[in-house]
């Protein structure tokens, strides 16, 4: 969960799961802000586990909530449309209404900031990717917040797909985020990006050149495209998965 803070108020970038909310509070007011003062709630992708704790927010500060087309729907619903776990009450979430609809190349401004929203589907059929520039003591990082590419078990590529398209969306994901150089990468799960390495590798004086991973970004596309063609391949055969 990523605080963006601006002069207008924040931006708040993924949560978590329903009973985090008071979690995710708590080290906000640490960090020396207030939660009445987010803005903005985005994310890069409508599972319980990132926008769980949306609703809550949106009630606590009146923020609006903004997602990627396709996956909308999932947050007015509480995942109850999920190509995968929408059947499974354990993988709901409370509903949220859903202010502004983003298209890819949209762009999310606030106080200052921008952020260009980029259209990842696959984990979900609206998981986005944002990018932004930030500046860290006179220098100028590019940042991408990465949407997922993870394939959960279960999901249908080639018989009986999960949603229409699944196949080339998550192809078409892959040649985005690979064409993308940030400087700096998160992402919604810690362990993609080593959060605590680069955490302790962290200096005062320029907290964010811990993070600077050009390379690292490169290495977990790989990794992740190579998950996904191992498992097209088991489910389909090795042909399907090069076309």
């Amino acid at each position: 969960s990523f605080l963006i803070h601006t002069p207008q108020g924040h931006i708040l970038m993924d949560g978590g799961m329903p009973s985090t909310a008071p979690v995710i509070e708590q080290s906000i007011k640490e960090l020396g802000f207030k939660p009445e003062d987010i803005r903005l709630l985005l994310t890069t992708q409508p599972h319980f586990d990132h926008v769980g704790s949306h609703s809550h927010f949106k009630k606590l500060s009146g923020a609006m909530v903004q997602a990627m087309e396709g996956d909308a729907q999932l947050l007015r619903d509480g995942g109850k449309s999920d190509y995968l776990f929408g059947g499974n009450p354990d993988y709901q979430f409370p509903r949220v209404a859903v202010d502004r609809v983003l298209k890819d190349g949209d762009v999310v401004t606030l106080g200052g900031v921008r952020l260009v929203a980029r259209k990842t589907p696959g984990h979900t059929p609206g998981s986005a990717t944002y990018e932004m520039d930030i500046n860290e003591g006179g220098h100028i990082y590019k940042v991408v917040f990465a949407a997922s590419t993870s394939v959960n078990p279960g999901t249908r590529f080639a018989k009986n797909p999960s949603y229409p398209g699944i196949l080339e969306d998550y192809r078409k994901t892959f040649d985005l985020l690979a064409s993308l150089q940030p400087d700096i990468w998160v992402s919604g799960h810690s362990g993609f990006f080593d959060l605590q390495a680069k955490r302790k590798k962290m200096s005062k004086d320029n907290p964010a050149a811990a993070f600077v991973d050009p390379a690292g970004y490169k290495r977990m596309i790989a990794s992740k495209k190579k998950e996904f063609d191992d498992y097209l391949a088991k489910e389909a055969g090795p042909q399907l998965a090069w076309k």
